[in-house]
């Protein structure tokens, strides 16, 4: 369902690793802030329902997000057995499935940047803009940018010196043409679900299809 990708930061999983069962809502305990006790009982009655569990890189589970789970209405709001109602609670950390997190989490460039309160408890939670990941999507974007100038191309309309440097690029007529479909086939599959960082690439490139 997660396309093999983190649930939070959208880096493609399973090339470097087998991931971590997450969940949402901590099972065994909880802290509402950094340097906080944890507190008990977690959410137990959750640990196994399927709303509850997601797919998860171990940098923003492990590293980041771990048992934090802080609530705008904390500790009022807050669910403390199966008998109480979640849907009291006011979560500061963005449900990938349930939530867009597009209306909460903007890109510049490769940056995240919070549009509203829960967008930017979501970054810091989870780490969104940690080193290596932001030198990842740095990486990603701009082999991305690379493919969508040579997709916007048309040998048809070129003048005869554009052309014939094009050409001498890749060796041959035939050869320019099989570059720049390949060049549009990559860039118009870069903000599929399926894609990694398909998040940044919607915000850097809205009228690439997304279905």
């Amino acid at each position: 369902m997660q396309h093999e990708k983190c649930c939070y930061c959208e880096a493609n999983l399973l090339h470097v690793g087998y991931g971590d069962v997450e969940h949402y809502r901590p099972k065994n305990g909880f802290r509402q802030t950094r340097g906080a006790t944890l507190e008990k009982p977690g959410y137990y009655w959750l640990a196994y329902t399927w709303r509850n569990l997601l797919f998860s890189c171990k940098r923003c589970n492990g590293g980041h997000k771990r048992n934090y789970f802080p609530l705008a209405n904390h500790p009022a709001g807050r669910a403390r057995s199966h008998h109480d109602d979640l849907q009291q609670e006011q979560p500061l950390l963005l449900h990938p499935t349930h939530d867009d997190p597009a209306a909460h989490i903007d890109f510049q460039h490769a940056v995240a940047v919070a549009k509203t309160p829960r967008g930017q408890a979501t970054i810091d939670l989870c780490g969104l803009n940690r080193k290596f990941t932001l030198e990842r999507r740095r990486t990603h974007l701009a082999h991305l940018e690379s493919h969508d100038s040579m997709a916007d191309i048309n040998p048809a309309t070129m003048s005869p010196t554009d052309l014939a440097r094009e050409v001498a690029k890749c060796g041959s007529v035939p050869a320019l043409v099989k570059r720049i479909l390949q060049a549009r086939t990559i860039r118009n599959a870069a903000a599929l679900d399926s894609a990694e960082f398909a998040g940044m690439v919607r915000a850097t490139f809205p009228s690439l299809p997304q279905r």
